[in-house]
């Protein structure tokens, strides 16, 4: 990535059937997926009826058996990169963190992990962002980036939230250099956590054109392809004035998701990996419709 970008990523585990996996035990009773569906002007569509929807099992129609759309609390993980390539963009992601903040609905919790060298804990849950940013007053980045680090410590501590729906905000330049943990791991924590990536890449002033961090050139590439694979999207942000509404447009969709439920396949599938598929019956004369949710799952004896 270049030197003058900031990532803003967002991965929501959300609960299913086999409590919170993506990795379904033989027997399980439904298989839930949720769905984010946006117009042109990446506006949740909120109005979508059960019948308009059809879900697919490694390409084969099943009868959906749970269908619901709620504006329920989240529990929320911030990660924050505080490391020293982040130094010329510190301002404007703190910037970002309390647009999201000022965005949040009421009854929702969060906490925030920063990473460097090694990824920390340093505010515990709380519905109060102005403590999150005062913590922050006296960071100054600096060192190497363990982002990938910071996802399984995110996931860990999401488990003693006090709601059921969890999302992880990630605020990045996505440059990484010294994480233990591999991206295969984060695919494979990703598919079990059914975890959905949004990332917003943030451009910033033109004097910051060339990357003096190793990692940085691929961040954009890094966080994309989590995001491709997880099933979220990636936001293309070039201008500052533009963070606020990047801000709203992922705390909306984080409250604003279809949950469709449907009976796993026969077990002679156990083991497989099961791609879905989801698709939203329109009229012709409407306009397209965009959908993210996670690509599939697996049965497991």
């Amino acid at each position: 990535m270049r030197a003058g970008t900031l990532i803003v990523a967002i991965l929501a585990p959300v609960l299913c059937a086999a409590g919170g996996a993506g990795t379904f035990r033989a027997g399980t009773s439904l298989v839930l997926v949720n769905v984010s569906v946006l117009d042109p002007k990446d506006r949740p569509v909120i109005d979508l009826s059960q019948t308009q929807f059809r879900i697919l099992d490694n390409g084969r129609e099943q009868p959906i058996r749970f269908f619901a759309h709620e504006d329920a609390p989240v529990s929320l993980a911030v990660i924050l990169d505080a490391s020293g390539s982040m130094t010329a963009k510190w301002s404007r992601a703190r910037n970002m963190l309390a647009s999201f903040c000022e965005n949040l609905a009421p009854g929702d919790e969060l906490f925030l992990v920063t990473v460097e060298q090694r990824p920390r804990l340093m505010t515990d849950y709380t519905s109060d962002c102005a403590e999150m940013q005062n913590r922050l007053l006296l960071t100054r980045p600096h060192g190497a980036t363990a982002l990938l680090d910071a996802i399984p410590l995110a996931v860990a501590h999401l488990s003693h939230a006090r709601h059921a729906r969890h999302a992880i905000l990630i605020i990045s330049d996505g440059g990484e250099n010294a994480s233990r943990t591999r991206l295969a791991t984060i695919r494979s924590m990703a598919q079990e956590a059914n975890a959905q990536i949004y990332s917003a890449t943030l451009g910033l002033e033109a004097g910051f054109a060339r990357s003096a961090w190793p990692g940085e050139a691929d961040g954009p590439e890094l966080l994309g392809e989590i995001a491709e694979f997880t099933g979220g999207r990636a936001f293309a942000i070039d201008d500052r004035r533009r963070i606020a509404d990047a801000a709203a447009s992922m705390a909306r969709e984080i409250h604003d998701q279809y949950v469709i439920g449907y009976q796993p396949p026969a077990a002679t599938d156990d083991g497989k990996y099961h791609r879905i598929s989801v698709k939203v019956q329109r009229d012709p004369s409407q306009p397209r419709l965009s959908l993210f949710h996670r690509n599939g799952y697996r049965i497991v004896q």
